[in-house]
């Protein structure tokens, strides 16, 4: 609540700051991960970035579009964050079971 002013049709520097960082964060997630919904997350980041761009170049987009916009791409952000802690757990399961069926060497198969 620092860095937002509601009520302001004015493209919102701060949070445009802040979002760019997150986008950057995401970026770093996305190229060091092996799934691929971190892309999808570092995609709508720079959805978010581009909106706030947009917005500050054309000021002829209205506010309501613009927050808008900028609501759905964060909503779709929290749903990929909330895919991935989902499926986090099975990954991992399914990892432990892979591991569990190797071959020791010596050992017999029943």
């Amino acid at each position: 609540m620092v860095a937002f002013r509601a009520r302001s049709e004015e493209t919102q520097w701060p949070i445009l700051f802040i979002d760019a960082c997150l986008f950057g964060l995401y970026c770093f997630i996305a190229m060091r991960s092996k799934r691929y919904w971190p892309l999808a997350l570092a995609g709508f980041g720079l959805l978010i970035v581009a909106t706030h761009l947009a917005h500050a170049l054309d000021a002829g987009i209205s506010g309501w579009a613009y927050w808008t916009a900028a609501r759905i791409w964060n909503y779709l952000c929290l749903i990929m964050i909330g895919y991935g802690a989902m499926t986090a757990p099975r990954r991992y399961a399914d990892i432990e079971a892979l591991e569990a069926e190797i071959d020791v060497p010596g050992a017999t198969r029943r």
